[in-house]
């Protein structure tokens, strides 16, 4: 850390959600002359008030915390979180992860499965039966509400219905300038910039589109859904 303060400048506190480390190496490819650095939180704090090293730079200290990382750069800020929107990317999730969407399963026909499927859908509690040798959802179904701790069996179902839920995102906590040594908490600001591709409520339906094949569609709707339904 000592090294590199002398020659950014800028340092920028950021953090991770749903992280990937695909994702997290095509950022280090993006930024060639930039470093991204995890450590040690104690570690960094060590650092950056050894003898003041740089004026200001003890000020970062508090922004230091939980699952975060730093990013020695030359790069202004809009910039960086211009760039920080283009890799937002879409994956399943795990279990033990947060929902960042409530999702609904419509009811209807399921003809994107197999009969084979239903014993283990029911088993998971979705509400199916076999209807002329196709799956049916009887009622619609809450898999999951925005910010729970996703379980094993909400993240099958999910899979199941080829819903991905978990998008990469990188937020931008704070930054220290070496130009004059100023430190400023950039998340409230930073929050409001970031963009996503998920809705916080979506209900998956299976449908036929153009090319004839089967998909199950995500779409959103309003928060007047019937919150009594039991996932």
């Amino acid at each position: 850390i000592r090294l590199l303060v002398p020659n950014y400048k800028y340092i920028y506190v950021i953090t991770f959600e749903n992280p990937r480390n695909v994702r997290l190496a095509e950022i280090r490819q993006e930024l060639p002359d930039s470093v991204l650095l995890f450590g040690k939180n104690k570690v960094v704090a060590i650092a950056f008030d050894w003898n003041q090293l740089k004026p200001g730079l003890n000020k970062l200290i508090k922004y230091v915390k939980g699952q975060c990382a730093l990013l020695f750069s030359n790069v202004e800020l809009d910039e960086l979180r211009k760039m920080f929107n283009q890799f937002r990317s879409q994956d399943y999730a795990r279990a033990g992860s947060i929902a960042s969407q409530t999702v609904i399963l419509g009811s209807g026909s399921l003809p994107k499965f197999s009969h084979t499927l239903e014993p283990p859908l029911r088993q998971l509690g979705l509400p199916v039966k076999l209807v002329r040798g196709i799956i049916n959802l009887e009622e619609d179904y809450l898999v999951c509400h925005m910010g729970q701790t996703l379980t094993p069996e909400q993240c099958r179902i999910l899979k199941y219905f080829e819903t991905q839920t978990s998008e990469f995102r990188v937020n931008i906590i704070a930054r220290w300038r070496a130009e004059d040594g100023g430190v400023e908490n950039l998340s409230i600001d930073d929050a409001k910039n970031v963009i996503t591709s998920l809705y916080p409520k979506v209900k998956v339906t299976c449908q036929m589109v153009e090319d004839g094949s089967l998909c199950f569609i995500p779409e959103p709707v309003e928060d007047e859904m019937d919150s009594t339904m039991e996932g």
